[in-house]
């Protein structure tokens, strides 16, 4: 297994580096401000105190967009299985023996590990910009939690990327990599619909603004607890995860009766 891992990463090395340039260009941009506001052109030419803190208060902006970036590298391992359908690897695995059980857990072992280091290295890079700034604020979450504000964002978003790994690679298994428009539209499909969701209660929202506003201000109030903030998205990302690969494992043993 582990000649596999080293195999896998080394095809992708690439990717992932351009995935971490983008990473730390973002984190830089987030640090020249902070730099330039506490003792650059910023500190010394502003007009006014309020628009320094505001600058420190958008620089930590740039460490969440950063981690999100950095997120997205849990792509490049549903799109290599697609690869190794198409060059012929994957049979090639098979034929030697090698148990679905390994050959799929590879692809989910690399999602789960690169899932894991682009959220530690996101928080740490987001947390290091909100040190450095000194800001306490949080841009769009307000009360206690404002300080955890990009720690909170980052676990939401690399669990929904976690998962979303997880149910593409299991695509790419069920369909040998073939990309047409039903396997995009199967891919894109759960998307599409929650998007359209988010749509649809914004517009239902938006007919009462007194009591949606009421609503909100409990949903988020009840929201504020480290179960619902940390461990829930980290516990169903893992739970489907492991869903997706039960699934693709099944999917594997078939092809194997079929040969």
């Amino acid at each position: 297994m582990k000649e596999l891992i080293v195999r896998d990463i080394y095809l992708i090395r690439k990717n992932l580096l351009i995935t971490f340039g983008l990473f730390i260009g973002f984190f830089s941009m987030g640090l020249i401000c902070i730099l330039s506001a506490k003792y650059g052109n910023i500190a010394k030419y502003a007009f006014d105190r309020e628009l320094i803190n505001e600058v420190l208060e958008v620089s930590t902006a740039f460490g969440i967009v950063a981690g999100v970036i950095l997120g997205t590298a849990v792509e490049h391992i549903y799109i290599l299985i697609n690869k190794d359908y198409k060059c012929g690897w994957h049979e090639y695995l098979k034929a030697s023996g090698i148990r679905p059980e390994i050959l799929v857990g590879v692809k989910y072992i690399m999602v789960v590990i690169i899932d894991i280091i682009c959220l530690l290295t996101g928080i740490g890079g987001c947390q290091l910009l909100k040190a450095l700034s000194g800001s306490d604020k949080g841009l769009l979450i307000k009360g206690a939690y404002a300080a955890q504000e990009g720690m909170i964002i980052l676990v939401w978003f690399t669990s929904i990327l976690l998962i979303i790994g997880g149910y593409f690679s299991a695509l790419e298994f069920a369909y040998k990599g073939k990309n047409n428009v039903k396997t995009d539209l199967i891919k894109f499909l759960p998307i599409i619909i929650f998007y359209i969701a988010i749509i649809i209660v914004f517009i239902i929202l938006e007919q009462n603004e007194e009591e949606s506003r009421k609503l909100l201000v409990e949903l988020f109030n009840k929201m504020q607890n480290v179960t619902v903030l940390y461990i829930v998205p980290i516990v169903t990302s893992i739970v489907v995860t492991v869903i997706c690969y039960l699934i693709s494992v099944r999917i594997v043993k078939k092809e194997g009766k079929r040969v």
